[in-house]
């Protein structure tokens, strides 16, 4: 059965409370190169063509916190981990991790929770009964949408994508509002995404009560920073570690969930070193 977005809350983790110092900690080896993806609410540029976003104001402060200089530029998600593999890009935000990226990315501590679902038209609720994405796709006649270069999860990541995409049956988008707009119109059937960027966006477009839950749950896992192994260095990554926990412990982490509309859900761990 299918459940309506509007009744399904938004988090991300709190990692504790306390007040943010001054900063303390090295200068990074260079000035970093920070991607800015189009992905509301965490990296997006408003009605007046500002930067805004979650992760945004979270890395800026990160990074202040931790003596580093950078600068943002604009590229899509997948053409980030390309340049990130390159070195031409130093940092991207909302990470997840795999075995593929721990090859060219260093990851640092997590910072926030990312939930992946499966969503549906509103008015097709109850008509695609299925107990996996694989079934779902074979039994029926579906079309399916994602945002490119994302980790979707392993029952994702088990599709044959390229014969779906060959055969038409998933696109391949730069961003959560086209998917939103081609589930509403009909050219697509359903889109796997973060279910808090896809509801935020849905609300931006007036399209909230259109989209709900199918009820598939595909993925949840912690976010972190990643970094690139060709053009930073483990202690550039050790830095950012200490400036995030310093970050996550403060006043100005509260009010930035606040200012996000993000709910407090509980209290995070520390990631598992798998970078050198």
């Amino acid at each position: 059965m299918g459940i309506s977005l509007k009744y399904f809350g938004m988090g991300v983790c709190l990692l504790g409370m306390g007040v943010l110092g001054t900063p303390v900690f090295a200068d990074c080896s260079k000035t970093l190169v920070v991607n800015q993806a189009t992905w509301e609410p965490y990296m997006y540029r408003d009605d007046s063509g500002n930067l805004k976003g979650f992760d945004y104001e979270l890395v800026r402060s990160v990074l202040d916190l931790a003596g580093c200089d950078y600068v943002f530029v604009e590229h899509p998600s997948k053409r980030a981990l390309v340049d990130l593999q390159e070195g031409t890009v130093d940092l991207v935000a909302g990470a997840s991790i795999t075995d593929e990226r721990r090859r060219f990315g260093r990851f640092t501590r997590e910072y926030r929770q990312e939930r992946i679902e499966l969503i549906i038209r509103a008015d097709d609720q109850d008509h695609f009964p299925a107990a996996s994405l694989q079934q779902f796709i074979s039994e029926f006649p579906v079309v399916l949408g994602a945002v490119n270069g994302g980790y979707y999860g392993p029952e994702y990541d088990a599709l044959d994508s390229g014969g779906l995409v060959d055969r038409g049956r998933l696109i391949l988008v730069r961003n959560t509002e086209q998917l939103i707009s081609m589930l509403t119109l009909g050219r697509i059937d359903a889109i796997v995404g973060d279910v808090v960027s896809i509801y935020r966006v849905a609300v931006t477009l007036g399209h909230a009560d259109s989209i709900a839950l199918h009820g598939l749950h595909l993925n949840a896992d912690p976010v972190h920073l990643m970094l690139s192994r060709k053009s930073t260095t483990q202690a550039d990554r050790d830095a950012i570690d200490d400036a995030i926990d310093e970050f996550l412990s403060s006043e100005a982490y509260r009010a930035l969930l606040a200012r996000y509309g993000l709910e407090v859900l509980g209290v995070g761990v520390m990631a598992e070193d798998n970078n050198d």
